[in-house]
């Protein structure tokens, strides 16, 4: 797998893999209506584009195609996804070591991120630590994710 930095050209499928892979892997943590709510099956692809170009995040490209992306600033890792048919590969530990030797290059001590019911097992998997739980009210619906942070060891 390579990592990349944001291409532009790969807009359109960073969010079919984000609203698939929500509704495809997530679907045993949260009702039909969550997972709308959260991510609507009616992609609106401008707003995507926006948001892309804003927070360019790196891509995971396995045989020429996307099969992950995260957004990453300063201590958050937001948007951590890969590919529901590309799962349990390794996929997800590659990626998040990346974001790992960024974090060490930016001498960050910390990372954060706010992982959902579904995504939680990933991150205590790696060391993360729950912090509080979360009640996220979208399109009146609720979801719950966990705020979790790691501490990053410079040895």
């Amino acid at each position: 797998m390579q990592i990349i930095t944001y291409n532009k050209n790969y807009s359109k499928q960073i969010s079919e893999l984000f609203t698939n892979t929500i509704h495809k892997t997530c679907n045993k943590d949260y009702t039909k209506e969550q997972l709308n709510a959260w991510a609507n099956p009616n992609i609106d692809y401008e707003a995507w584009k926006k948001r892309l170009s804003k927070t360019k995040p790196y891509l995971a490209i396995f045989d020429e195609k996307l099969v992950g992306f995260t957004e990453f600033y300063e201590d958050y890792i937001d948007c951590f996804y890969i590919h529901h048919e590309y799962q349990s590969r390794g996929l997800g530990k590659t990626l998040l070591t990346h974001l790992l030797n960024q974090a060490k290059q930016n001498k960050i001590k910390i990372l954060r991120v706010d992982a959902s019911i579904t995504a939680k097992p990933f991150f205590e998997k790696y060391g993360f630590k729950e912090m509080k739980k979360n009640y996220v009210k979208r399109d009146n619906q609720e979801l719950i994710n966990y705020s979790m942070t790691l501490n990053i060891d410079f040895n």
